[in-house]
């Protein structure tokens, strides 16, 4: 049995903690972020979440808005499958398109920015203000090539996650249980 699956989630959200409970557990995991980073990295920019979005914006308008989504599932190979990093409607509807089954996970601001500080990835070293900043930029549309906000109403399961990481994972097999029956 194939399946495919796609997280939709705001920055600190949880996405990558399903990610890695997941990879244990078979799957084969496809960020769309990645192809981003490849890109900065070929123009020799640094990996700052600022220059990462302006990257990704550029790819898309030039490219199309489902760009990273499309380059992500060419090169998908596998009967068990997460897309990681889904930010706008047009990935969601192609993911959709392609049998992927969108799982939106969310948290409240305050607990995601605490998140990501503890994680403390290149893109993470920013303070509370800046932080609700490229939030609002990247969850509502105001950077052209995310809407996060959007593509999370296009979930078919929706979950969030401000418990612990048992929790989040008792949720994700839930979902798992439900796409495998």
């Amino acid at each position: 049995m194939t399946i495919k699956l796609g997280l939709v989630g705001k920055n600190g959200a949880g996405k990558s903690a399903v990610c890695t409970y997941l990879l244990e557990h078979g799957f084969t995991c496809f960020s769309l972020s990645n192809i981003v980073r490849d890109e900065a990295n070929r123009k020799g920019l640094d990996l700052t979440r600022d220059n990462l979005v302006s990257t990704a914006n550029t790819l898309k308008q030039e490219k199309g808005a489902a760009f990273l989504a499309i380059q992500s599932n060419e090169k998908a190979i596998g009967n068990k499958i997460v897309f990681d990093s889904i930010r706008n409607v047009e990935e969601v509807n192609y993911l959709k398109n392609k049998n992927v089954i969108l799982i939106g996970i969310d948290a409240p601001i305050e607990l995601r920015y605490q998140r990501i500080q503890q994680r403390a990835h290149g893109t993470d070293h920013v303070d509370f203000e800046t932080f609700k900043i490229q939030d609002e930029r990247e969850n509502s549309g105001n950077s052209s090539g995310q809407n996060i906000n959007a593509a999370l109403e296009h979930c078919t399961y929706h979950f969030e996650n401000i418990g612990d990481l048992t929790t989040l994972q008792q949720q994700v097999q839930e979902i798992l249980n439900q796409c495998q029956d």
